[in-house]
């Protein structure tokens, strides 16, 4: 009986006919459960998608605008010395970066850069060369106005103030302009200057003679200790006083050091520990206090 039925043409398409919806039903039904099993996972990875996407989207803006850059600012700190050396540390002289020179193996010559200082949201960078940089990164030269060579300069009053051989002296209020002034020793023949300081609202120099002198400006120099004794001096308990020529640059409890040959060490309370090698056989300058310098950039 059920082969003669299934024999007949119109059972046959009955039958047929009722294989094929059942089929289309469970096409139906298959993307149904499909979508609900999507649709218990795919919140979940497009939400994670939208996480991922702000991050990046939020990572661009702060990478072109630095967290620090609305008010504060970065620490940098930049060490100088021979051949010109020129290099920078963005995190508190334990790594340095964006090193630049002059020349090679440099000694006391024309290359040599003793001083750096910051003020007026710039860095300079001095020797018989005056440089000067926004980041401690991009340096751009300056005219020497007096063409000798600067040995230390500090920044107070709105000004830069250097001074070095033969007692000369040269400032600038940004930098990148610089006049001579009043020479430190005038009255004392050509005498090196080899410590310049800005303490307590004035200028210090300390001469090779041993002779202290101070200033506001640089206009005219005032005699205050003419039996100081050494050319070297520095900030000790809040007072000008005598201090090593190779004392490392100090900041509260971090000291950084230069040493001969291409090492830059770092203390933060303990012992020093060789933090970077210079190359093309230069190092920083040996009156470390000098040739260290911390500025905020912006």
């Amino acid at each position: 009986m059920v082969l003669e039925m299934c024999s007949n043409p119109l059972v046959r398409r009955a039958l047929l006919l009722v294989f094929l919806l059942a089929a289309c039903g469970d096409d139906d039904a298959t993307p149904d459960a499909g979508a609900r099993d999507a649709g218990a996972d795919a919140p979940a990875i497009d939400a994670r998608s939208d996480e991922d996407a702000s991050t990046d989207s939020g990572a661009e803006p702060d990478a072109a605008e630095p967290e620090d850059a609305g008010g504060e600012g970065s620490s940098v700190i930049v060490g100088v010395g021979y051949g010109g050396v020129r290099v920078r540390s963005l995190d508190e002289g334990a790594t340095w970066i964006d090193e630049t020179h002059l020349s090679a193996a440099g000694e006391d010559d024309m290359e040599l850069l003793r001083g750096a200082a910051f003020g007026a949201g710039r860095f300079v960078a001095l020797g018989w060369r005056f440089f000067s940089s926004p980041d401690g990164a991009t340096w751009t030269e300056h005219d020497n106005p007096h063409g000798q060579w600067a040995g230390a300069v500090a920044y107070g009053n709105g000004r830069f103030l250097a001074s070095g051989g033969g007692g000369y002296c040269a400032r600038s209020t940004d930098g990148m302009t610089w006049e001579t002034c009043t020479d430190v020793s005038d009255d004392d023949g050509f005498t090196h200057v080899r410590s310049v300081l800005f303490h307590d609202g004035r200028f210090y120099a300390a001469d090779q003679r041993g002779v202290l002198r101070s200033s506001p400006d640089g206009d005219s120099w005032t005699v205050e200790d003419a039996s100081f004794g050494d050319a070297w001096a520095g900030v000790v308990d809040g007072a000008v006083a005598v201090v090593p020529q190779d004392a490392p640059w100090r900041d509260a409890d971090l000291q950084l050091r230069g040493a001969w040959r291409s090492h830059i060490e770092r203390s933060t309370g303990g012992d020093f520990a060789r933090v970077h090698t210079l190359g093309m056989d230069n190092s920083i300058f040996g009156a470390n206090r000098f040739a260290f310098a911390r500025g905020t950039v912006r």
